[in-house]
C-alpha cells in the first residue's frame, strides 16, 4: 500500500497504481479504506475515458475493472442499487476483454441482484458466470445454487 501511495503521490494519474490501490483498499477492513477504493476507482474511470471514440482495449479494461471495484465498494456500503449500475457498466466494458475480470463483475452483479431479491436477473447473470473457467467459476456455482434454492422455496 505504501509503495502504491508513493507512486500516486509522484504520479497522481497513474492508472495502474490507482487500480492496484482501489482493489487493495476495497478488501481492507480499516476505517476509510472503502472511501479510498471509491475515490481511486472514480479517478480511474475519469482518466480511462472508456466512452471516448479513441478508447482502446486498455482504457476499456481499466475502466471496467474500476467500475467493478466501485460496485463492490458500494455493496460493502449497502448501496446495492448504485452497485448494480456500476457492475452492469463493468460487465459491458469487460465482456470480450478479460475473462476473469468479466466473471468477477458478473459474480458481483449476481450477488447484488440476489441481495435485492431480483432472482431472475441474478440467475441470468450467474448462469453466464458459471460458464467462464477460472477462480470465480465455483463461487458463481455456489451462489447460483443458493439463488435457485431460494427461488424453489418461493422467496
Amino acid at each position: 500500500m505504501a509503495y502504491g501511495e508513493k507512486t500516486v503521490a509522484n504520479n497522481p494519474n497513474s492508472v495502474p497504481a490507482l487500480l492496484l490501490l482501489a482493489n487493495a483498499y476495497v478488501d481492507e477492513s480499516k476505517p476509510g479504506s472503502i472511501s479510498k477504493a471509491v475515490s481511486y476507482s472514480q479517478k480511474v474511470i475519469a482518466l480511462a475515458k472508456a466512452n471516448s471514440p479513441e478508447a482502446d482495449r486498455s482504457s476499456k479494461l481499466s475502466s471496467g475493472v474500476a467500475h467493478s471495484t466501485l460496485g463492490y465498494a458500494y455493496m460493502k456500503q449497502d448501496k446495492t442499487a448504485a452497485a448494480i449500475i456500476e457492475l452492469k457498466l463493468a460487465s459491458g466494458l469487460l465482456k470480450g476483454q478479460d475473462e476473469v475480470a468479466y466473471a468477477t463483475a458478473l459474480y458481483r452483479l449476481g450477488y447484488a441482484y440476489a441481495k435485492l431479491n431480483h432472482v431472475d436477473e441474478a440467475r441470468n447473470v450467474l448462469n453466464e458466470a458459471v460458464q467462464i473457467p477460472g477462480p470465480v467459476q465455483q463461487p458463481s456455482r455456489d451462489l447460483l445454487a443458493k439463488v435457485n434454492s431460494a427461488r424453489a422455496r418461493g422467496k
